[in-house]
């Protein structure tokens, strides 16, 4: 993981990514704001990655009290800053598989993440991404569209690397949330064929799978003594 963190910051910080036009590239952001903007292929891209970190943190935060050296506020710089602002914290922090109450979570965690009404709208907003892909009428034109746009503009180029590495490594945090609910082996033990599968069937669909994971997982208990 940090040798992709370190590829990604020299990619954009040696200038290899495209570059595209300050005017061009804004133009490109404001279509993907604009919900009744025609289906495309990084409108989709472009949205997933404000969903994937909401999904990062309701699998990281129960885990994230006193880390060190990675302050837990690096997963909110996701949303802004994708895999660039999360990895570090992905690579430095501690794992805390165990299990833990709600009562020991904070704020954010205890009263949004935790909630099934978060994991509901997970789920509609990934659903939502998923039928925007659907409905595009040419999907070769798009994709060909898709692809003028990735060689030309970093917001495209970027974003679609992003989405793919912070897809890619979802299995880890998760595997960590699913230990402390019950769902996976312990550290040290052998996972069952029936636990393997579970993970990898929540990984399988970027995007949608953890947010059906983030709905259907076990609560935590209320305290420590439930």
């Amino acid at each position: 993981m940090l040798a992709t963190y370190l590829s990604a910051l020299f990619y954009v910080g040696s200038g290899s990514a495209p570059q595209g036009s300050p005017d061009e590239t804004l133009a490109i952001v404001m279509n993907c704001l604009d919900t009744a903007a025609e289906p495309s292929i990084f409108f989709v891209i472009f949205n997933a990655l404000g969903v994937l970190p909401a999904l990062y943190a309701a699998v990281l935060l129960p885990g994230a009290k006193d880390q060190r050296p990675a302050p837990p506020a690096l997963i909110a710089t996701s949303f802004f800053a994708g895999f660039g602002g999360l990895g570090p914290y992905l690579f430095l922090r501690q794992p805390r598989p165990q299990p833990i109450s709600r009562a020991e979570l904070g704020f954010i965690a205890r009263t949004v993440t935790e909630s099934k009404l978060f994991g509901v709208a997970m789920v509609l907003t990934s659903l939502g991404l998923g039928a925007k892909l659907a409905t595009i009428p040419d999907f070769d034109a798009a994709l060909a569209t898709y692809w003028s746009l990735f060689d030309q503009f970093g917001i495209v180029n970027v974003s679609s690397f992003d989405l793919l590495v912070l897809s890619l490594f979802f299995f880890e945090p998760l595997r960590e949330d699913m230990q402390r609910r019950g769902w996976y082996a312990a550290p040290g033990e052998d996972p069952s064929t029936e636990e393997i599968a579970r993970l990898a069937a929540f990984c399988a669909v970027p995007v949608l799978g953890p947010a059906a994971y983030v709905l259907a997982r076990p609560a935590l208990p209320l305290t420590e003594s439930e």
